[in-house]
C-alpha cells in the first residue's frame, strides 16, 4: 500500500480552548480580548503515512502533549 500525504494540525500548548471557540463557535475575541486566528492558536505539520490515524500517531510522537484536531486532518490529493 502506498502513503499518501497529510496535512495534520497540531493545536498550541495551551490554546485549546481558543482553537475551539475560534474554529468551532467562531469566536474571534477571547476573554482577554486578544484577536484569535489560525496562525495563533495552531500549526500544520505535513507527514507521509498510509492512512489518517498512521499520520496522527506519527505527528503524535513528533509533538508529544500536544492535542490534535483530528477533524481538520486532511490528506492531500
Amino acid at each position: 500500500m502506498s502513503k499518501s500525504t497529510y496535512i495534520v494540525v497540531v493545536i498550541q500548548e495551551g490554546r485549546e480552548r481558543d482553537y475551539s471557540d475560534f474554529e468551532k463557535r467562531g469566536i474571534n475575541i477571547n476573554a482577554f480580548g486578544e484577536q484569535l486566528h489560525s496562525g495563533l492558536l495552531s500549526f500544520n505539520v505535513e507527514v507521509e503515512a498510509k492512512n489518517k490515524q498512521e499520520a496522527v500517531s506519527l505527528v503524535r510522537k513528533m509533538h508529544p502533549g500536544l492535542s490534535i484536531d483530528t477533524d481538520a486532518t486532511q490528506r492531500l490529493g
